[in-house]
């Protein structure tokens, strides 16, 4: 019914009235992955990324000036951008979503709804839906119900008084000359319409149509087979499945609906609460590849994200990576074939390269021991001069990787915006004193044996536990409770700098005496 099979085209909606966060790049994310499966299939399929921007704005969202509530109804696409660094609103927020799936290394095609408006691509559906707004009106109270009079059209001309298109209501459809009389009449979030009565085309960009019969035009207009949709949605979207099919003569596309995220709260992620975690936040900590795995993990079930989490999610990327090169050690059948798949589609289908033989938690280790005064390129040669001895490897080698490189400025980034969170490191007095007499008595030309002899006699010495002295250790250094030898690291960091680096945290106060 009404399915062009050339191209099997999936659709991605992107909303362009607040910051996307990530599970709006979700959205794109697992649609891109049915296009590779299909694709897989030898089939040709695109992935439509549908920007929303002829939707008029119903809040204003946190980080935008507040005096943006006087565009409340009108559409994104004709506000102004409060950056001032694109034609509009609606453009600037896309932008932020398309740089995003460019950096996640998504192939898609952009449509903008302002210009499939104006376009005319949707000039057809739009016409039969307006035409046939009874039909349109049963499906809705069927379906969902509706608090508007009998006969209701679901399209907001725009008026061409106030610029609103929430505000509106049409009064009679002249199917003749595809036109609507309409009224600027309605209330919108305490905003009264200005009263102007006018008349519209209904081709060409005049108006849109609501959500309750939208999707269906999309889908219709450009042929589309799938498209993911969160649980939020699931209403509008058995709405629209009905209306391409009863009045569009449309067979609606397969689905599947995916849950939300949940900030770190458990509150969910809303682009008007202000607490989104954009796709760019999340890269800024952790590779894109994490953010894919994230995805395609699993599509049921709300799950609770952090920033602060991100080298959990690094670490089980890791793993997994590792397990996809060692499949025969994964019992299960159907846990090897569903850890083959994911690793595959993390990497877009274009080849599992072998792990990286360090881990990212090593280096995010390291990285909280270095200097904060080190320049980008100290950092990495710190960071990698102690990470070559720890795993055996050439520098050489780790200077010119590039995920190493990437890994190490992750970590940095990671451990400047959060460290302070991280609290303070209390050590009882005397074990305090106890190190403090050790890093006095380490010096540059001692091995790695000397120095750790030199720890058991001092413990010897103060009569405390060896256990309590290297766990404080480790803690003030590393965050965490044990580490690598404490011999080895201090020779591979260097005694000096290891002193430095250990009074240097006293001193801004971040080791105290408990």
């Amino acid at each position: 019914m009404g399915r062009n099979f050339t191209v099997l085209r999936v659709e991605s909606g992107i909303g362009a009235s607040g910051f996307p966060h990530i599970g709006s790049v979700g959205d794109s994310l697992r649609a891109y992955g049915v296009k590779l499966g299909i694709e897989a299939r030898g089939l040709k399929s695109e992935l439509i990324a549908y920007s929303d921007d002829r939707d008029g704005l119903r809040k204003v969202p946190a980080g935008v000036p507040e005096d943006y509530r006087k565009y409340l109804g009108m559409p994104v696409s004709e506000i102004p951008d409060p950056w001032g660094c694109h034609s509009s609103y609606g453009e600037h927020m896309s932008s932020m979503l398309i740089d995003a799936l460019e950096k996640l290394g998504i192939e898609f095609t952009f449509i903008s709804g302002t210009e499939a408006y104006n376009s005319g691509l949707l000039d057809e559906q739009v016409a039969k839906l307006i035409e046939n707004s009874h039909k349109v009106d049963k499906i809705v109270r069927e379906e969902v119900g509706s608090s508007k009079p009998e006969g209701w059209v679901y399209y907001w001309p725009r008026c061409e008084k106030c610029g609103r298109i929430y505000t509106t209501r049409v009064i009679k459809v002249i199917p003749e000359e595809k036109k609507v009389i309409y009224a600027c009449d309605q209330e919108f979030k305490g905003v009264k319409g200005c009263g102007h009565v006018g008349e519209a085309s209904y081709v060409r960009g005049e108006g849109k149509l609501s959500w309750k019969g939208e999707f269906a035009a999309r889908w219709a207009a450009l042929g589309i087979v799938f498209e993911p949709h969160g649980k939020d949605i699931t209403d509008s979207f058995r709405v629209n499945a009905r209306i391409a099919k009863e009045v569009l003569s449309y067979e609606p596309p397969m689905t599947v609906m995916y849950e939300m995220f949940l900030d770190a709260t458990g509150g969910k992620i809303s682009k008007s609460k202000g607490n989104v975690i954009t796709p760019q936040m999340w890269m800024k900590y952790s590779p894109p590849e994490t953010l894919r795995m994230l995805m395609f993990k699993r599509y049921h079930g709300t799950r609770n994200i952090s920033l602060q989490n991100t080298p959990q999610y690094i670490n089980e990327f890791e793993r997994n990576l590792k397990l996809y090169h060692n499949l025969d050690k994964i019992k299960s059948e159907r846990d090897r074939i569903s850890l083959k798949r994911l690793v595959e589609y993390t990497f877009l289908l274009e080849g599992v390269p072998p792990p990286p033989p360090y881990e990212y938690s090593a280096v995010l280790k390291v990285a909280r021991m270095a200097p904060r005064d080190l320049s980008r390129e100290e950092l990495i040669k710190f960071v990698g001069d102690i990470i070559s001895r720890y795993y055996d490897l050439p520098l050489e080698r780790l200077l010119d990787d590039e995920w190493f490189i990437k890994y190490v400025e992750y970590a940095k980034n990671y451990v400047d915006s959060f460290s302070e969170e991280e609290g303070r490191v209390v050590i009882p007095q005397q074990v305090l004193a106890a190190i403090e007499e050790f890093l006095d008595r380490i010096t540059d030309d001692m091995n790695a044996e000397d120095i750790q002899n030199l720890a058991f006699q001092v413990i010897k010495e103060k009569g405390i536990k060896s256990k309590e002295f290297f766990r404080s250790i480790y803690r003030a250094i590393l965050g965490q409770d044990g580490g690598p030898r404490l011999g080895n690291l201090i020779q591979r960091v260097g005694p000096s700098r290891f002193r430095k680096m250990f009074r240097e945290l006293v001193e801004e106060g971040k080791i105290v005496p408990g």
